[in-house]
């Protein structure tokens, strides 16, 4: 009897997830515009991530209020290897602060032939931070949403979950990638039975459930800021750039809050500033309008960015 037990804890009888915990998400439009105009450079010929940074509402819902991507590189085979980032845990800080979470992550890639929607890399990844979000093999809301160009050359963006089945294969590193993208491989110390018989791979398609997606313009934050970890792009974080954008101070409406309040912006703000005193202050000031930025903060960033008179 206990080596049937053994036995059955080695084998995974596949079931479709029919919905996926997440209710709905909701993208900030800005965000999303830029990263699928950065994929458009290459014609959506390179694959790229981004970690989705918002909260989760009571209802299982998820609102996506900014994206980062972090430090990564393209493979030969057009897929992307995540790199170390140095900056992790303050962009985590940052977050905290700013009362923003992961809650998902965004990849693009070039078109697929119909029917093929995430490869097994994704899937595990996928499975792998959802894991993270849940603290195990839990219900978590946490996203994968995918950017390809569709047929008609527009821009074609959907979102999904991976099912709590997956969760558990990956964590018992059961699933791996083989020579089929569109399939995950059944490690040989595990069983899959699908449909009564037993199976080597397991179509990628079972493990995925649709998640709803809405837009929205954040109405805390703003997304003008060059993108950290790009390359190819006209711009990128800087001073000069700082000061382009928090110039617009007192123009069109804006204050100088109103443009600070840029998730990208702030990534790169940060680096200069202490992460204990200082930037829990900014910050408050941006969760809360009601709060204002100190004149001696407002100082100390207007001079970073070489700015000079008023703001």
């Amino acid at each position: 009897n206990d080596f049937i037990a053994l036995d059955s804890q080695y084998q995974f009888k596949i079931k479709r997830q029919e919905e996926a915990i997440c209710k709905g998400i909701s993208l900030d439009t800005p965000s999303v515009h830029d990263f699928q105009s950065y994929l458009r450079r290459f014609d959506f010929s390179r694959q790229r991530c981004g970690y989705l940074y918002g909260k989760f509402d009571d209802g299982k819902k998820a609102t996506v209020e900014a994206i980062y991507e972090p430090p990564q590189e393209t493979t030969d085979e057009g897929g992307f290897e995540l790199l170390e980032d140095p900056h992790e845990d303050q962009i985590e800080q940052l977050a905290q602060l700013l009362g923003l979470s992961k809650v998902g992550w965004i990849v693009g890639h070039p078109p697929r032939e119909e029917g093929f929607v995430l490869s097994a890399t994704e899937i595990i990844m996928a499975a792998e931070f959802q894991l993270e979000a849940a603290g195990g093999v839990e219900e978590t809301s946490f996203c994968t949403v995918k950017v390809t160009m569709g047929d008609d050359g527009n821009a074609s963006v959907e979102a999904f979950q991976v099912s709590q089945q997956c969760m558990a294969m990956v964590a018992e590193e059961a699933l791996e990638v083989g020579p089929n993208p569109g399939f995950c491989v059944v490690n040989d110390t595990f069983t899959a039975i699908q449909e009564g018989k037993e199976s080597k791979t397991v179509s990628n398609n079972f493990f995925l459930a649709v998640v709803p997606i809405v837009q929205h313009t954040s109405e805390m934050f703003v997304s003008q800021f060059p993108k950290a970890n790009r390359d190819h792009d006209d711009r990128s974080p800087s001073k000069d750039e700082l000061k382009r954008q928090l110039s617009k101070s007192g123009s069109a409406g804006w204050t100088f809050v109103d443009l600070l309040a840029d998730f990208n912006l702030l990534i790169y703000l940060v680096q200069f500033l202490d992460m204990s005193t200082d930037v829990p202050k900014i910050c408050e000031s941006i969760v809360n309008r009601e709060v204002p930025l100190n004149d001696g903060y407002k100082l100390i960033i207007a001079s970073m960015a070489g700015m000079d008179g008023s703001y």
